[in-house]
């Protein structure tokens, strides 16, 4: 009878145990619940602050939803859903801060957002993306460059970069090279996602300011391989130049339109940037065989005060001419206006056309004997 009330007493105890950790549970699932909620709610308020460009109110409700956020432990033990949630708001932080052209700020929730182990691969790619094109602004940004582009939208902004800023970019460029570092965000996304033709574009502009051709070559190649139609958004000669060896059609406004607005990115022997891959060669060539030039000429002697020459070789009072795009019928009337131009004023004069890029050592040298035996 006594060990019966004994049993009955235990058992009791037990129930009432197990129905406090019940309760425990409930109430902290209950709290963990309506924490969520209002994380996913806050996080909604910042979604629609961002859309409307209210980009530091945005960041405010974000970062409240992160502290709402009941999940906050190690992130390589995070389920799906909540990874999703830590990574769009360090992502989308980090989209606020570089439209803000808080560079340094939105690098940081970048890297936020990478650092969530279990995230998505399509969601590091995005975060790569932006990290890559945040490092390519801070260059334009330093070089007074900074425009509207692939790599910018345009807005108004509060916020100031000071002098004293601009010079400690400056230093951390020369330490550590921006473009490099872009390259590599950009080379990571392209591992990741083999067929990101955007990843693929990004990296080959990088190559073409780094002076790695052959890389750029690549890179372009992979990115028509993809898509056949994509957009060239930078301007990029060598671009062009891949699609009409690969026979891809481009419109001729839009390489006339290139042709006079893209800025010299390939560097020479010299030390002097120009246009194209020709250009490059054929200043090469120049430099080997102990022949100075000046890149880009201005003629004073011409009927038009911006009338240029690819190169001019004071040695042999020679003007040198590339003519990539002799092949278009627009382009045909500008070449032809500038040979005119030569022989009016009885100027010595040679140009090498796309036919000639196929060999365009020899190309030079056949066309230069005129005036010199190379």
């Amino acid at each position: 009878m006594v060990i019966s009330r004994i049993k009955r007493f235990f058992e009791s105890q037990r129930n009432k145990l197990a129905e406090r950790r019940r309760e425990k549970e409930s109430a902290e699932s209950f709290k963990e619940t309506e924490e969520m909620r209002k994380a996913e709610e806050l996080k909604r308020e910042a979604d629609r602050l961002a859309q409307l460009k209210q980009y530091q109110t945005a960041i405010e409700e974000y970062n409240k939803a992160l502290e709402f956020y009941p999940y906050k432990g190690n992130e390589q033990d995070l389920f799906k859903n909540a990874a999703e949630f830590l990574f769009k708001c360090n992502y989308n932080m980090a989209a606020c801060y570089s439209y803000l052209d808080n560079f340094d700020a939105a690098i940081s929730y970048f890297n936020n957002a990478l650092q969530i182990q279990s995230a998505e691969d399509e969601n590091k790619v995005r975060a790569l993306m932006g990290k890559g094109s945040t490092y390519y602004r801070k260059k334009l940004f330093i070089e007074g460059r900074y425009r509207a582009g692939a790599y910018r939208i345009s807005m108004d902004t509060d916020w100031e970069v000071s002098d004293r800023k601009i010079e400690e970019y400056k230093k951390e460029d020369s330490k550590k090279s921006y473009i490099k570092m872009a390259h590599e965000c950009f080379s990571n996304s392209a591992e990741l996602d083999r067929s990101h033709a955007e990843a693929w574009y990004s990296k080959g502009h990088m190559e073409v300011l780094m002076n790695k051709i052959k890389d750029a070559v690549q890179s372009f190649d992979n990115v028509l391989n993809i898509s056949k139609s994509y957009e060239n958004k930078e301007n990029i000669s060598l671009f062009d130049e891949i699609k009409r060896e690969k026979g891809i059609s481009i419109k001729a406004s839009e390489i006339m339109e290139r042709s006079e607005s893209s800025e010299p990115s390939f560097k020479t022997k010299t030390g002097h940037l120009v246009r194209t891959r020709a250009e490059m060669e054929i200043a090469n060539f120049l430099f080997d065989n102990n022949l100075l030039f000046q890149y880009n000429a201005v003629a004073t002697w011409a009927d038009k005060d911006d009338f240029r020459a690819s190169f001019y070789v004071p040695k042999l009072d020679l003007y040198i001419d590339h003519h990539p795009y002799d092949y278009l019928k627009e382009y045909q009337k500008v070449m032809k206006a500038k040979i005119k131009q030569y022989e009016k004023h009885k100027k010595k004069h040679v140009y090498i056309t796309s036919e000639d890029e196929k060999n365009i050592e020899e190309a030079i040298k056949l066309k230069m004997k005129p005036y010199i035996i190379l």
